[in-house]
Formats: C-alpha cells, structure tokens, sequence
C-alpha cells in the first residue's frame, strides 16, 4: 500500500482485496510497536473510501476524503484510543463508537474503526466490543491494532481476521529513508532494527534520538553498576503508580536492550553482524568481558520476561530478577 514501508506481501493481498470490495468484517492487525500498523489501518481506509475508487491500494492520497482521512477528520473512519488521563479504553467510548457505527456511511462507501491499542480495552469495552463483532453493520470495517494480541479475548481473537506484522529488513528501510529524508537518514535504518516508524522518528526527532542515548546508557550503566545501585534501579522503574506507563517503560527497555545484547552475544561468537552500528564500542567491551553463553541467556531472557510482561503483576520482582541476571562487565563499569 501507499507509502507503508515492509510487509508487502500482506498488505499486496489485503489492498487487492480492498480494491474488490472484498473485505472482512473485522481485522486484527499485531506486531512489534512502530512496525507500521497504524499506517497500513489508514491506508486501508483509504482504499476503502478514497473518492477515486480502483486507483490504487493506500487510496490516491490527493482527494477530499484521503486527505480528511489522513488528517483525522474524516466522518467515516472512527478511531478509539486510550486517553492520556485514563488507564484504559472505556466502554463509554466503546458505546459511542458502536452509535456511530450503526449509522449509514455519510461521505465514504464503508464506516472503518480503527482501536489502538486493541489490548488497552478495559474487561467491560472488551465485552462490550464482542457484540460489534459478532453482529457487525454490512457497511462496517473494524481493526483491532496492537502489539500483544493475547491479551485479547480468544472470543475476539476467533472473531478478526488476523494480520501478523513482521520486522522489515534494514535495506528496505534504509531505501525508504533515503527517498523521503534524502542519503544522511539512511543511518538510522540499522538502529531502529526492523521498526520503520522507530527510524523516521529517529531520522526527524532529535529528542527521540536523545532519549535513546539516554536508555542505551542508562544500560551500560547498570551493566557496570554493582547489586546496590541495580535493586535501587528497580525499585525506581517499579515505583511508577500508573501501571500501563510502567509496563510501556519496562517494554521500551526489554526491547532495546535486547538488540544490544543480541549484538554483543554475535560479536563474542565471532560475528560481525550489529543491528546496532552506532554502539559498536560498547559492543565491543560487553562481548569481549562476558562470556556468549551469557549474552545468549540474558537476551533470551529478556526476550521472556517482554512476553510475560502483561501477566506479571509484581513488577518489582519482575525487575529485580532481571537485575540479578544483568551480567557484570568490569570493561563497561570503567567507561561509567
């Protein structure tokens, strides 16, 4: 589709499909954070209701409606999303979409909900959504985005046509970076590892740049740190009284960290192959003062402890063993 980066196979059936009018009532559309889910849920619309019909899959961009849609603005396409200031998504906004849903399309040919993050859905919305999908509007489209889709209910999940979203190779990335943001961007397609919107924040925010310095450091750092400072370190992460912020920190580091980790565990076997290019010091003091059985284990654990994130109610504990676990690096402890 239109200007989503990877996932071509997927999105070249799911376009088609959409161009024919041959769609399903429901899609679930999951996959790690930034990998272009959103993007693809509104090129889909767009398909749907672009005031150019057949001309191409992502919509033509340039009409009314693609650019009312691109905007947010458009009466057909209904987005529900958690707010800033609440925990989860309510089934008040859930009874609300389900109003506007029921109505005829005003300007498009189909009414397309788009609910992200599908997984942030309180007990009673989730419930609630269960009767769209089991009896949904003909001229109704709804996609569930979100990156953890077990933590919907298996009678959601039976219910949506799943669309599972992949990590794009670097060089397509890199290409897109390059056509968009011109040679300089190409930089920052290994470092997002897979994620096309990590490396166009990455290529346009020099805060979101900092922040990764600062998580990537704040990692050596806690590499090179004794248990004192490593439980201090938990407890502060852990002391975080909104839950799903917590949780979101908690996974930003799991992830990132573990691209680093897989890198020095590929180092330390005599490979030279770094998502990470731009930390290959570092890299470099980490494999060469901890052993790759090691490295292999902390990455395979963090990979664990990121999929049982949502079912462990103690993050404290949760963190604290993933301190305890850490491997030391007296290297990285006199670069500190």
């Amino acid at each position: 589709m239109r200007d989503v980066i990877g996932q071509r196979r997927l999105l070249e059936r799911l376009g088609a499909h959409a161009l024919r009018g041959e769609v399903a009532h429901a899609y679930g559309l999951s996959g790690p954070r930034s990998i272009g889910k959103r993007t693809a849920a509104l090129r889909f619309a767009q398909t749907l209701n672009c005031e150019v019909p057949g001309v191409t899959a992502g919509g033509c961009g340039a009409c009314r409606g693609c650019r009312l849609m691109e905007a947010g603005t458009h009466p057909d396409v209904i987005l529900v999303t958690r707010s800033d200031d609440r925990r989860d998504i309510a089934i008040e906004q859930v009874r609300a979409m389900q109003e506007e849903l029921s109505l005829r399309p005003l300007e498009g040919r189909r009414r397309v909900v788009i609910v992200d993050d599908a997984a942030e859905l309180s007990e009673h919305a989730e419930v609630a959504l269960l009767k769209t999908l089991e009896e949904p509007p003909s001229h109704a489209v709804v996609l569930l985005l979100t990156p953890t889709p077990v933590r919907l209910l298996d009678t959601i999940r039976s219910r949506i046509q799943s669309l599972a979203f992949r990590l794009v190779p670097t060089a397509e990335i890199a290409e897109a970076l390059h056509k968009r943001f011109g040679a300089a961007a190409e930089k920052h397609a290994g470092p997002a590892a897979g994620r096309p919107g990590l490396a166009i924040t990455l290529s346009t925010d020099e805060a979101a740049r900092m922040e990764r310095r600062r998580l990537d450091n704040e990692f050596y750092k806690l590499v090179g740190s004794g248990l004192t400072d490593r439980f201090a370190w938990a407890a502060a992460l852990a002391d975080d009284a909104d839950s799903r912020r917590r949780t979101r920190q908690i996974e930003k580091r799991l992830v990132e960290w573990g691209v680093l980790v897989r890198d020095a565990a590929v180092l330390a076997q005599g490979l030279d192959r770094p998502v990470r290019p731009d930390r290959a010091a570092e890299t470099s003091k980490l494999a060469a003062s901890v052993g790759p059985r090691d490295l292999v284990d902390t990455a395979l654990l963090m990979e664990k402890l990121r999929r049982d994130l949502d079912f462990n109610a103690n993050a404290r504990a949760m963190l604290e063993l993933f301190a305890l676990r850490v491997p030391f690096s007296v290297a990285l402890r006199a670069a500190g």
